[in-house]
This record gives C-alpha cells, structure tokens and sequence, in this order.
C-alpha cells in the first residue's frame, strides 16, 4: 500500500469522490452536504491523501486549515474507505498521516463534522481521542451531524 498526495486531475480521484458522494446522497439530504470538492483540492490549505494498490486508490482523507474568528484549525473532510478494503485498519493509518501532518504544521486543534448514521467512523474517531463539540464554521446545527474535536498537544 502506497501512501499518495490526491491529484484533482486524476482519474482515480474524480472516480473515488464519486462514490462517496453516492453514498453520502443515499444517506443524507443533500443539502446537508459540505463535503470537500475535486477544485479545493489544489488549495494550499488543503492536504489530501490516499492509500493506492494495484486495485487503485483506496482510501483517503483531507485536511483543511481554516480560522475560526482568530484561532487556526484544522477540518478532517473525505475521510473514506472503499467497502472492500474496510476493517483493515485503513481509515486509521490515514487518520494518523492527516493528525502526524497536522502536528508538524502547528495545527492546534483537528475538527469534524461526520453524520449521525457513521457508527464506525464515530468509533474510529473517539479511539483517536476526539471529543463532541458544538457545530463550527459554516456549519449551523443539525440533528444528522455529529461534530467532534482533538486539541493536539503543544
């Protein structure tokens, strides 16, 4: 398993965001969705990541620094795992570059917003040691959103 930087461009990427848009849309409204688009990957602030084999990409995560008022944070966004590869510790080992990355770069707390029906994401992400916490950034309040945060250490 090759650890890879998401290209926009790349055919295995647009067809990988693809699929979790699919299964986002069949889980919740769309209009609830703020997911991280192919464009934003070129962003500075963005730092995206795969896991590709023979079979292509997959696994991947982002990270985005954003400001709230004047602190800075970063947001997990795309975290995915393709249905045949879950359970082998992927998502995790991905978490952990994007979390790794974050630590380098001076990012003193990690956020999300993940969706109410993602048990296994919600566990995988308390296991990292993040905590729930009230809705951030754009995001307003929504009984299908779980937000959660990891402060990192100095």
């Amino acid at each position: 398993m090759q650890l890879i930087a998401l290209q926009p461009e790349d055919p295995r990427v647009v067809a990988l965001y693809a699929e979790i848009d699919r299964l986002m849309n069949s889980l919740y409204p769309i209009a609830s969705d703020q997911s991280l688009s192919l464009e934003e990957l070129k962003k500075p602030n963005v730092k995206a990541i795969g896991l590709a084999n023979e079979d292509g990409i997959v696994a991947c995560g982002a990270i985005v620094k954003k400001f709230d008022k004047t602190s800075l944070y970063g947001e997990i966004k795309r975290l995915y795992v393709k249905p045949n590869y879950r359970g082998k510790g992927f998502s995790r080992r991905v978490m952990q570059n994007l979390l790794h990355y974050a630590g380098e770069a001076q990012i003193p707390v990690i956020r999300l917003e993940t969706g109410v029906k993602q048990t296994e994401s919600i566990a995988l992400y308390e296991s990292l040691g993040f905590v729930r916490c009230p809705c951030f950034g754009l995001y307003r309040d929504n009984p299908l959103s779980v937000f959660m945060e990891l402060k990192l250490s100095s």
